[in-house]
């Protein structure tokens, strides 16, 4: 049995139930790496720790630890399922791949986001039905605003918008518990009723009429004609950081912004440069500066 055959008709139907497609998506991804090292179509033989470890040593290499690490713990996810199922005699033993590094969270600043909404605007051409200027600008409005993820953005209908409110369901959401409402300003609304102006209520409010995977491509284009960095590096996710460090810089909860569990979690998208994180040390420890002009004692 093909690896894929495992994740299709078996691992995905009994364990990713509810699950978002993103999920399904992201172990296609893992899939399809592996069977470009192998050379062929993987199979439930493949699952071995000497071959996994090759893998990951090489994938570590080519992109960040971070995808090493999405791409073990999805590969041992199967690899365990099989042992559950009967179909491999033992489960995996495939350390982490290295330890993670954890990065100082970046956000833009105001003046950014403002310049990154108005090069959005000015988006030439059409997203389906919509002037692309107004589908780009409304989405990185909607997702500043709201801090939500993406994907539960983009799964939002017309049904679920009554401005200046917007009803993000469980089912598209992480962990798909609670629903999330919204209120967004003014400027959003409108550009929220421009994008609905016409449709159905069953309609996708974000409706992307290509490939999915094509709009990270997008909006990093966006993010570089802004003069933000290179935008290849650039994620939605970024506006989610953004949010939760503004907001926390002018007194918000950002962990209830982000329905987070745990400030903890939330720590990892504050920027320190906007949100409070404490009194830093160089305004605690005596200084080993002498005044200027002071000569030596003694």
């Amino acid at each position: 049995m093909t690896l894929l055959e495992l994740f299709n008709n078996h691992f995905r139907p009994l364990r990713l139930r509810g699950r978002s497609d993103n999920t399904s998506r992201l172990y296609h991804c893992t899939l399809r790496s592996f069977n470009r090292f192998l050379g062929r179509e993987s199979t439930i033989d493949d699952l071995d720790d000497l071959v996994l470890s090759r893998f990951l040593d090489k994938r570590a290499r080519e992109r960040s630890p971070y995808t090493s690490e999405k791409e073990r713990c999805q590969l041992c996810s199967l690899w365990r399922f099989a042992r559950d199922r009967g179909l491999k005699a033992t489960g995996p033993c495939v350390p982490t791949t290295a330890r993670l590094p954890e990065r100082v969270p970046q956000c833009w600043s105001v003046e950014e986001l403002q310049k990154l909404a108005i090069v959005a605007g000015a988006t030439p051409g059409r997203v389906g039905d919509a002037p692309a200027g107004l589908f780009w600008r409304a989405l990185i409005c909607v997702l500043y605003e709201t801090a939500e993820r993406c994907g539960a953005i983009f799964e939002t209908q017309v049904a679920d918008w009554q401005s200046p409110r917007l009803l993000v369901r469980a089912e598209h959401r992480k962990g798909g518990k609670r629903d999330r409402l919204y209120m967004l300003t003014e400027s959003t609304s409108s550009l929220v009723d421009a994008l609905c102006r016409g449709r159905s209520p069953a309609d996708k409010i974000f409706r992307w009429d290509r490939c999915r995977t094509h709009i990270w491509a997008r909006f990093g284009n966006i993010v570089e004609a802004a003069g933000l960095g290179n935008g290849r590096k650039s994620k939605f996710h970024k506006l989610r950081r953004c949010a939760a460090s503004h907001y926390a810089a002018r007194g918000g909860n950002p962990t209830q912004l982000l329905d987070h569990s745990s400030p903890r979690i939330t720590k990892a998208y504050l920027d320190p440069r906007y949100a409070d994180m404490g009194t830093p040390p160089c305004d605690v420890l005596p200084s080993i500066h002498k005044p200027a002009g002071g000569g030596h004692t003694g």
